[in-house]
């Protein structure tokens, strides 16, 4: 995992998380210089969906940082991972994907990789269904009609620096997007997907 992210954790393990240093930078700043800083709100609306899965915005809203401009990109390139990840005034803030992997693979071992932004030893949900950090969050996906007996779903979400960490509000997502998936079109593994397209929001 790169430093700045293991920083970044390590902040919010705590209790301090980057987005509220802002405020304690321009109270220092009002203090010192005399100036005034005020916090900035979030003007744009908040997507009601993830990679075209509907998700309510109420899950969103405490993991993506204030802004001016939200904006989404898909990088679907292959039929076995779908990805869209989530900018606000240009700078990552959340990014989630769906992953056909090997029906072997445990959620220790999807979070091994270093860009879910989770660890092995993170919380593990008491269902063995879902694993979370305060960045980072892996579920395992019950397709309702797999398409193969040998591969099975797993959904992830990843906050990024521009994004909000936030371990009880990954839990509630990724526990969200993960049953929200189980009738997806990625679910089916149909041949004929068309890629979500990209969308900015003001």
């Amino acid at each position: 995992m790169p430093e700045h992210n293991l920083t970044r954790r390590n902040l919010a393990r705590q209790g301090v998380s980057h987005p509220f240093l802002i405020p304690l930078l321009c109270a220092l700043t009002l203090g010192i210089l005399g100036s005034s800083c005020t916090a900035t709100e979030k003007s744009y609306t908040v997507p009601e969906a993830l990679c075209e899965t509907p998700i309510s915005p109420e899950l969103l809203t405490p993991l993506i940082a204030p802004g001016k401009e939200l904006s989404t990109v898909s990088n679907n390139k292959t039929q076995s991972i779908r990805r869209c990840r989530i900018y606000v005034d240009g700078k990552e803030a959340l990014s989630a994907s769906s992953e056909w992997l090997n029906k072997d693979k445990q959620l220790r071992d999807v979070a091994a990789r270093s860009y879910n932004y989770v660890e092995p030893n993170d919380v593990v949900s008491d269902d063995g269904m879902y694993i979370y950090s305060d960045t980072g969050a892996i579920g395992r996906v019950i397709c309702t009609r797999p398409p193969t007996a040998s591969e099975r779903v797993f959904a992830s979400i990843r906050v990024s620096d521009a994004g909000r960490p936030d371990a009880a509000a990954l839990s509630k997502l990724i526990r969200a997007y993960s049953e929200a998936l189980k009738d997806s079109q990625h679910c089916k593994k149909q041949e004929n997907w068309t890629p979500e397209p990209n969308r900015t929001w003001q």
